[in-house]
């Protein structure tokens, strides 16, 4: 899959501590691998309704479930980021 179309998409609020780390590491990490990223980050109340509050945040990467709750390492993200590259 061509880079250009990689896709990740972050639920949760940002007042949320794990969502910031989240976002942060998945930024470092398209950073470091030099991959084009363009993250999407849905904090609407209604949209996140449909998930357990307790699942928050959520990260997916062209729509497959990266890590919810627990922030990835960047190393991790890395990995994921390689295999879809």
């Amino acid at each position: 899959m061509n880079a250009a179309h990689l896709t990740a998409t972050l639920y949760g609020t940002p007042s949320c501590r794990r969502y910031r780390r989240m976002k942060s590491r998945i930024l470092q990490a398209a950073e470091q691998s030099g991959t084009a990223l363009r993250l999407e980050e849905v904090t609407d109340t209604q949209a996140l309704a449909r998930f357990n509050p307790l699942s928050l945040p959520r990260l997916y990467l062209n729509g497959d479930l990266l890590a919810e709750r627990n922030p990835p390492a960047t190393e991790e993200i890395l990995r994921h980021l390689r295999s879809v590259r």
